[in-house]
């Protein structure tokens, strides 16, 4: 009785592990909020290529050695790619190691490509292996093309070279069922191109539906923040007249007033950057303007919190000219303001830090927060449009919109930054006087 207890207990002990682990496979939901969508369906079809491999290798060992006997098989090297997969399966508890992904590009091109054109070439070229190389292709191919052509590529090469020092020769080699095979492959990889930049124009029409959608709406809540505005402005103008000053109501109710103002101002300039997003930058008027006393006016208009306006201090910005648009350089000055303030929230500690400087052929200016920091797989996503860190946290064009409007004025904008130390944004203009110079030389 007791024995038969103990099996039931160890039994039970041994499924909650393994319902546990499985769990901690695919629970991706906290690492999600850390991570763009793009990035989240990339770890995604890394841990399913992992499940396949990990499952699949045993179980077509055993098919193809009792169920329908192969000419060749190979239990070593199926190990090997049973192993090799494992750790993708705990790719989203992985994300943050830098090996992750040239590590899933060698364990999938050693487990897919390699080994199904090796068992192909030793089964001389028989159906099964021949159909198994094509699913190979079509479950790279949902990588990127890049990842995708290399793995293809040196897996098909390795596997030839093994292939010929394990003792065959080049006429070993099946070579009517290669030709044969050749343009079938053709056709398959030219079929996932098609469907990648279907994909890809499918996703430039959302871009540019919710550009259109988000001008709509911005220009629809104008009119209501106009007079919700002058309201305030108007509350906070009579309290003054209804209560005495001695009231100890009345400043609370001013603070209130005042906020209300500042929340109403923060909403119009997000708008103002929306409408902004959905137009095209160069069709703004391009002229001269002094970067610093835009950064300044920026600031003073930046709706802060009460305290955060302390946080911010610009360094020397001597007056100098740029050319580009002064209002869409404040919209620019403006996003950055608004996303360090909400890491330094998020932190609870930070400063913000803006100077100019000319250095060489450009004048630069760097803004630079000390809050959170991000890690590197986000730095590497910062300015693609509809990208949020943390994920969800706003709809994703701010720094989008700030490159792309740089861009049009021969500008640029790159950011750096260490997790939990800082953020620096370095703006680079080229200086006005050398662009006309480089003009003048072009003409003659």
């Amino acid at each position: 009785m007791n024995k038969t207890h103990q099996r039931k207990h160890s039994g039970g002990a041994w499924t909650g592990r393994f319902a546990r682990a499985w769990q901690a496979v695919f629970d991706t939901a906290a690492r999600a909020a850390l991570l763009d969508e793009e990035s989240v369906a990339r770890l995604r079809r890394i841990q399913l290529v992992g499940m396949l491999g990990v499952v699949g290798h045993p179980l077509y060992y055993w098919i193809w050695s009792h169920v329908f006997p192969q000419r060749y098989e190979n239990l070593g090297l199926r190990l090997l790619c049973t192993a090799l997969f494992i750790p993708l399966l705990f790719a989203s508890r992985l994300s943050r190691h830098g090996w992750l992904s040239p590590y899933a590009l060698f364990a999938i091109t050693v487990g897919l490509p390699f080994a199904f054109v090796f068992f192909y070439l030793e089964n001389a070229g028989a159906l099964a292996w021949a159909e198994s190389v094509l699913i190979a292709v079509v479950i790279l191919y949902h990588f990127s093309t890049a990842f995708a052509t290399i793995s293809l590529l040196s897996g098909t090469a390795a596997a030839v070279a093994v292939f010929l020092l394990g003792g065959n020769s080049m006429a070993s080699i099946p070579w009517d069922a290669v030709l044969l095979q050749l343009p079938i492959l053709a056709f398959v990889i030219a079929v996932l191109f098609v469907i990648k930049i279907d994909r890809q124009v499918l996703v430039e029409q959302k871009q540019r539906g919710m550009a259109a959608a988000l001008a709509t709406v911005a220009h629809e809540l104008r009119t209501p923040l106009t007079s919700l505005a002058m309201t305030v402005d108007g509350i906070r103008a009579r309290l003054p007249r209804v209560l005495p000053a001695t009231d100890p109501q009345l400043p609370v109710l001013l603070e209130a007033a005042e906020r209300m103002r500042a929340d109403l101002a923060h909403v119009h300039n997000s708008i103002e950057l929306l409408v902004a997003n959905s137009k095209d930058p160069l069709a703004a008027t391009k002229a001269l303007f002094d970067p610093g006393t835009a950064i300044h006016e920026a600031i003073a208009r930046f709706p802060f919190e009460p305290g955060h306006a302390r946080l911010v201090r610009i360094e020397g910005c001597e007056p100098m000219q740029v050319l580009g648009n002064a209002q869409l350089f404040e919209l620019v000055i403006t996003n950055l303001t608004k996303n360090a303030l909400e890491a330094i929230r998020r932190a609870g500690k930070g400063e913000i830090h803006v100077r100019c400087a000319i250095t060489g052929d450009s004048i630069e200016v760097v803004f630079r927060d000390t809050a959170t920091g991000v890690p590197p797989h986000v730095l590497k996503q910062m300015f693609q449009p509809f990208f949020s860190y943390p994920a969800h946290r706003g709809t994703g064009i701010g720094l989008a919109f700030c490159r792309n409007v740089l861009r049009s004025w021969g500008a640029s904008i790159s950011c750096d930054s260490v997790e939990h130390e800082y953020t620096e944004f370095r703006i680079r203009f080229p200086r006005p006087e050398l662009r006309a110079e480089l003009l003048v030389g072009l003409h003659h």
